[in-house]
């Protein structure tokens, strides 16, 4: 799977954190130098940045990692890092990238991980422009043999798409949760060395998804890959419980593995699914091919009103600029069945509970009846230099449904975006072009053009 994952502007693999090489006593003077390349950094944003109350926040931030910087930790087997980040865009446009989701403009970020043998940690505060500071992606977890158990806002990122989730993505804002991961090798004869599992299941709660008020959230999702290339996964989200509804162990149980149709629990609102990714040999042809299936809707205790995800990856890195170039296509728009089933708007929705967290759908972009086909690519035009393009055909709100949470109409338009990205050592910086050619009423996105650049520091 590593493969495919871009490590510095896409989200890192599940059960792993970003972050840098360990801080050492012999890298001390490095990084003293560094906290006055980052001090002008800061200085240049400030200047950009033209919220007076974002400015007093970032230069908290700014005394914060110097603090760090100054007076780092190290032990034998003691590992802290500390990243901070810093991402402005002049307009909103639907799926920005760089930590920043479709409603923000501005968000300074920093992290601060520190690992003890078996114990992983990290402290994760970010603001944005509109007066909202968050600890999104802060953990605390412990790992002993297979099993690692945690409790944070992890921002999970379930689908072999880079770019987005039928089911979790990066679109909202993490669940507060605890957690279970277990990875593991087969171990049999007949399979390859190389075959393992892995399993992750969480309950966290999800804010504005219940009237308005929070309501839990239960999710698990497991990894079957049998062979080199080739991977499997089944997915599943329940929301339950909230104001007026059971929490007890027979919600549990019907949020977990039974039909929850025509009982006690019939409130409970289930997503099901299934995802492949297979990596064709190089020397065959340097293709990738994955596709995710998630139903929104019980049948048998079985998934329903599917909603589809497909999409090709070519990659070639022995030619003079290693490039990816790839085409993705995505369809939230549910047909009715003979049984009178399902329909329009089904997906993300449910007479009980919205799939939303903070007021963002914890799936896909284009949320509910939608669909979306995608150019993207890129390049690597030097060690430093990477380039990055993509050109979406967007259709939101296809049948015109006043209570859609992007746009009271239907909108059919192109998303273009060209950006670039500079990395040396541990800093990074990028710069990017976007053109939305449709307005989301709802999202407050306009039909605009607009650049934005972030940066990152990691020491």
């Amino acid at each position: 799977m590593a493969l495919w994952l871009n490590w510095i502007e896409q989200p890192p693999p599940k059960g792993q954190v970003s972050g840098s090489n360990p801080l050492r006593v012999t890298s001390f003077t490095k990084q003293w130098s560094n906290c006055f390349d980052i001090k002008k950094i800061i200085i240049i944003y400030l200047n950009i940045i033209i919220r007076k109350n974002l400015i007093m926040k970032l230069c908290s931030l700014c005394l914060f990692f110097i603090t760090f910087c100054v007076q780092p930790m190290s032990a034998q087997n003691q590992a802290l890092n500390i990243t901070t980040s810093l991402a402005f865009h002049s307009e909103s446009f639907l799926g920005l990238q760089n930590g920043l989701k479709s409603s923000d403009k501005g968000i300074a970020k920093l992290n601060i991980k520190y690992d003890l043998d078996n114990l992983s940690s990290q402290l994760a505060f970010s603001y944005n422009g509109y007066d909202k500071s968050t600890f999104d992606g802060s953990y605390l977890q412990y790992t002993t043999g297979i099993a690692t158990y945690g409790v944070g806002a992890i921002d999970r990122h379930w689908s072999f798409s880079d770019r987005t989730s039928l089911i979790l993505s990066h679109n909202a804002r993490p669940t507060k949760s605890i957690y279970l991961k277990l990875k593991n090798r087969f171990g049999y004869d007949w399979l390859p060395s190389k075959a393992n599992w892995s399993l992750e299941v969480f309950n966290g709660f999800a804010e504005g998804s219940l009237n308005e008020t929070k309501s839990m959230l239960l999710g698990a999702r497991v990894i079957l890959s049998p062979l080199e290339g080739l991977d499997f996964e089944l997915v599943q989200t329940s929301q339950w419980g909230g104001k007026g509804y059971g929490t007890g162990m027979s919600a549990l149980g019907a949020a977990l593995f039974f039909d929850t149709n025509d009982n006690s629990n019939s409130n409970i609102n289930k997503m099901a699914g299934f995802g492949i990714s297979y990596l064709i040999p190089s020397n065959i042809m340097p293709l990738r091919i994955y596709g995710q299936a998630v139903g929104e809707d019980e049948a048998g205790s079985l998934p329903s009103c599917f909603a589809y995800l497909a999409g090709l990856e070519w990659s070639n890195t022995k030619i003079k600029y290693p490039t990816t170039v790839g085409i993705e296509a995505i369809d939230t728009r549910i047909k009715t069945t003979t049984n009178g089933n399902c329909g329009p708007n089904t997906m993300y929705n449910n007479g009980i509970y919205d799939y939303i967290n903070y007021g963002d759908t914890m799936g896909t972009t284009i949320d509910t009846e939608g669909n979306s086909l995608e150019l993207f690519g890129q390049s690597q035009i030097s060690q430093k230099i990477n380039i990055k393009y993509s050109t979406k055909l967007v259709t939101i709100n296809d049948k015109n449904w006043a209570g859609h949470r992007l746009s009271s109409k239907r909108q059919s338009g192109l998303i273009n975006s060209l950006g670039t990205s500079w990395n040396k050592n541990n800093i990074r910086f990028n710069v990017n072009i976007y053109n939305q050619g449709f307005t989301l009423d709802k999202a407050s996105i306009k039909n605009s053009s607009g650049i934005g650049f972030s940066s990152s520091v990691i020491f």
